[in-house]
């Protein structure tokens, strides 16, 4: 018998922020994984959630219990020139490394998949987005209830005819997606073990809002591959 779980030794670095990605890196976090929440000196916007309406009033800020238990945390400027040592260190470290910056912010961070492999090439890069990393809308910032619901069409799913959609709980998108990143990061890892290569996944809330919705309604289209993520 044995103690460990089935993801100990498993190195994570969290670089994400707010819900999903985070999400993703605490489910790993919750079979053993070891996850560094790397955030910047300010802080993760999410960390004033619990106080931003309509959130339930608190004196706990459980939304951000709820996504980050179990990790440890450093602060890191990206943007100064002395922060490359350090990231180049993370990287060589981990297994995995989770990213949701905008791909804009990430080029000039020297942050995409290509600056980093260079450092780690067993290392699984973990990409989500708002509405995919391609496209009219690939820079954009995406949120639960714009890239996910909104957009998705699931918004409109939520009302009887005639009524204006209802509000949904928050990041109830986002952890729904957090699922199908873990889901490709946990298939990357498995790759990893049997070719021994790393990989690049990517998924996004409106891939996972279209998915959640496929249940309500026939696409008229056929594809050999996965819309949900990328794996490669």
């Amino acid at each position: 018998m044995t103690d460990e779980n089935i993801f100990s030794g498993l190195k994570v670095v969290d670089l994400s922020s707010f819900i999903a990605g985070p999400s993703a890196a605490v489910i790993l976090s919750d079979f053993g994984a070891d996850v560094i929440k790397v955030e910047p000196p300010s802080g993760d916007t999410w960390r004033i959630g619990y106080k931003l309406p309509p959130q339930p009033r608190s004196r706990d800020n459980y939304p951000w219990h709820l996504n980050n238990r179990n990790k440890r945390g450093l602060s890191l400027d990206l943007k100064s020139p002395k922060s490359t040592e350090i990231l180049e260190r993370l990287v060589r470290w981990a297994d995995v490394l989770i990213v949701n910056t905008p791909h804009t912010a990430r080029k000039k961070l020297k942050l995409e998949y290509e600056d980093v492999v260079q450092w780690n090439p067993r290392l699984v890069y973990a990409d989500l987005t708002g509405y995919g990393e391609k496209g009219p809308d690939a820079s954009l910032p995406g949120f639960d209830i714009t890239a996910y619901w909104a957009r998705s069409g699931l918004l409109s799913l939520t009302r009887d005819a005639g009524a204006p959609p209802t509000l949904p709980p928050s990041g109830s998108g986002d952890h729904g997606t957090a699922v199908t990143l873990f889901s490709a990061i946990v298939t990357a890892l498995y790759r990893r073990e049997r070719t021994g290569k790393g990989s690049y996944v990517t998924t996004s809330l409106l891939a996972a809002g279209v998915w959640r919705a496929a249940s309500s309604f026939r696409p008229r289209f056929a594809t050999p591959r996965s819309f949900l993520c990328t794996i490669g």
